[in-house]
């Protein structure tokens, strides 16, 4: 019932935007700026960085709001939105890195990047892959559903869980090797 509430709140932000209303923003964020961040910052692995792409995310919301469909799902619009422009970020970061370092040095920045100011367990959710990561904080910070995760990562909703509980499984891993 809560998700059916937040698509709501969500569309209704995207049709005041479609109308000329900025007003929508607010409600948008109100909504989803959590989400927003924490899927932003699974990718980008920095808290700079995931504070871009979310004025990013907002910036192109205001402007394209009329690619979206009224009533065809506005949280997974807006976090698709989050989620190309993160990765388009990352993407640039990655090219910046080439450019600056020797090549053999280059693929470890740009793989290794990581602030220790972001979220208390970012160590140990660097150990797992991109998908992995993306879904574990997805899940678990952003609380958002298996569902709603496959649909936005584009994969069915069984890869999703089974991803989920690899990646569990590492993490559970790693903190009993720490104690």
């Amino acid at each position: 019932m809560a998700d059916l509430f937040l698509n709501k709140r969500c569309d209704n932000g995207l049709r005041q935007l479609q109308d000329g209303d900025m007003d929508g923003l607010s409600v948008i964020y109100d909504a989803l700026s959590r989400r927003i961040f924490m899927l932003s910052l699974s990718i980008l692995r920095d808290e700079e960085s995931a504070k871009d792409a979310m004025q990013d995310t907002f910036l192109r919301l205001a402007s394209e709001s009329n690619k979206y469909e009224t009533g065809s799902g506005a949280v997974a619009f807006i976090l698709t939105v989050t989620r190309n422009i993160s990765l388009n970020l990352l993407d640039k970061k990655r090219r910046e890195a080439l450019k600056k370092v020797p090549f053999d040095e280059a693929l470890l920045v740009a793989d290794t990047e990581i602030s220790p100011n972001t979220v208390g367990a970012l160590d140990a959710l660097s150990l797992l892959d991109d998908d992995e990561r993306q879904i574990v904080v997805m899940k678990l910070d952003a609380g958002m559903k298996h569902k709603e995760i496959a649909a936005l990562l584009s994969i069915e909703e069984a890869a999703c869980q089974k991803r989920y509980r690899r990646a569990l499984h590492k993490l559970k891993k790693y903190y009993k090797e720490r104690r």
